[in-house]
């Protein structure tokens, strides 16, 4: 389960407020104050943003890790992100439908994450992680060593 609290944990041991993060991520206060509480879950390209801005791994904000020390490369490119959805799964040898059954989405929509046509949703990227054991910064092309995740 994505760990939630690490948001806020971060946010307050940098003496920010959630209006000043907001501010910095360029969102309203009360979508941020949104996925602090877990009722909506912070979009991968601000989660991007964020975990660049303190300098964090997003698998560390996420809490698939606990090294909070690992500096990796800024930004966000959506067409990396969607090549390597695809190569791991083929990897791992299975099909569009197959990975679409396991996050309970279409078919369709795993072909367009993999094309880099929509972005896949922050839970969908977790449960990839999750299910291939693999970073998400990897994932993401924030980092060039794969971690595995057990």
């Amino acid at each position: 389960m994505i760990n939630i609290e690490r948001l806020r944990n971060i946010r307050e041991d940098h003496d920010l407020s959630q209006k000043e993060m907001a501010d910095i991520l360029k969102v309203n206060r009360s979508t941020y104050s949104l996925w602090e509480l877990g009722i909506n879950i912070i979009p991968i390209k601000y989660l991007s943003k964020y975990a660049d801005y303190f300098n964090y791994s997003i698998d560390y904000v996420l809490g698939l890790s606990n090294n909070n020390k690992i500096l990796t490369k800024k930004g966000l490119n959506i067409n990396t992100l969607a090549k390597n959805l695809k190569e791991i799964r083929i990897q791992n040898n299975l099909s569009q439908e197959n990975v679409a059954n396991i996050l309970d989405v279409s078919q369709a929509c795993i072909a367009k994450y993999e094309k880099g046509l929509i972005e896949i949703s922050t839970s969908n990227l977790y449960k990839y992680s999750k299910l291939f054991k693999t970073s998400i910064n990897k994932l993401c092309g924030k980092e060039e060593n794969i971690k595995v995740f057990k």
